[in-house]
């Protein structure tokens, strides 16, 4: 159901009382949206534990200083990592289980927008790897921390109700690539995945969500400055900024609305305030081709290769 921005202040101001603590874990938490509700949920709840990754050690400090500065009884950390490659995502996570024993939030939202291949060591293009299979590497590997405290929860944020269909032979988008695939692959991967993953960890909540169109760096990032300026500059009047977005995500983050399967639905695909933003139809038919457990094998069988 959906929210007004009024409600899910009101929700995100009595945080410090609702939820007194919070372990987080924010992938791709230097910039743009999961730098904004990082800061947001420091401020909101009495005594936050956050903990950053990202590639840029200068904007992590900022990050880290901004949640300090936000609320000072937290506690904050940051660690530099390039996602892009899963090995550096099981060290990173190797590092992160020992200053944790529970997590309650891992917030997903590295990626940009791709208009031409870059491929790894691996094969796989660069994007392609932060928007899927780092993101699935983060969760497999810290789901034994989620599933230790009391209600735990994913957040990808990518394109949650903009999924396509996909062919089998092409998941690593390694045959076919285009800017639509490079956006709708990774959608319907994350949605199925995250169907698979509810219901192995009934636990756990996993939430696909589309943030909207948010007034962060990510088109100058992936268009270049003149070309994102402009972009950006154009798309204002239907935008919301970031730190909106950051009240947007924090309440997503927190609030009961959203039970894991145990109890409720498990996995969600939603748009930014909350309303439902499935496909049915589309879901249905990827369903009826089995995909939710074909993403999966490929999923471990894509692990096993680059990781072995």
């Amino acid at each position: 159901m959906a929210q007004t921005l009024a409600q899910i202040r009101e929700w995100n101001a009595a945080l410090k009382s609702a939820k007194p603590e919070i372990v987080a874990l924010f992938v791709g938490g230097t910039s743009g949206i999961g730098k904004h509700t990082a800061i947001k949920l420091a401020g909101a709840v009495m005594k936050p534990t956050i903990y950053i990754v990202g590639r840029n050690e200068a904007a992590g400090a900022q990050v880290v200083a901004a949640m300090e500065k936000a609320n000072p009884n937290g506690s904050y950390g940051f660690k530099a990592v390039d996602v892009s490659n899963l090995r550096n995502v099981d060290k990173a996570c190797e590092e992160l289980k020992t200053r944790f024993e529970g997590l309650d939030l891992l917030f997903l939202s590295a990626g940009a927008l791709a208009f031409s291949k870059n491929e790894t060591a691996a094969g796989i293009d660069a994007n392609h790897m932060l928007r899927y299979y780092s993101r699935m590497r983060f969760i497999e590997n810290l789901l034994p921390a989620l599933e230790a405290t009391k209600s735990p929860r994913v957040i990808s944020i990518l394109a949650g109700g903009k999924e396509i269909m996909i062919e089998e032979d092409n998941l690593d988008l390694t045959k076919k690539f285009s800017l639509s695939a490079s956006t709708g692959y990774p959608a319907s991967m994350n949605s199925l995945a995250f169907e698979v993953l509810a219901s192995q960890h009934p636990s756990v909540s996993f939430l696909h969500v589309f943030p909207g169109i948010v007034a962060t760096p990510l088109l100058k990032n992936s268009m270049g400055s003149v070309a994102g300026t402009i972009l950006g500059f154009l798309s204002k009047p239907i935008s919301i900024s970031a730190e909106e977005s950051g009240e947007w995500q924090t309440w997503l983050s927190t609030s009961p609305n959203f039970a894991p399967k145990n109890s409720g639905q498990g996995a969600y695909i939603l748009n930014y305030d909350g309303k439902d933003a499935t496909n049915q139809s589309l879901m249905t038919q990827l369903r009826e081709k089995g995909f939710p457990e074909i993403v999966w094998k490929h999923t471990q069988d894509t692990f096993n290769r680059i990781l072995a």
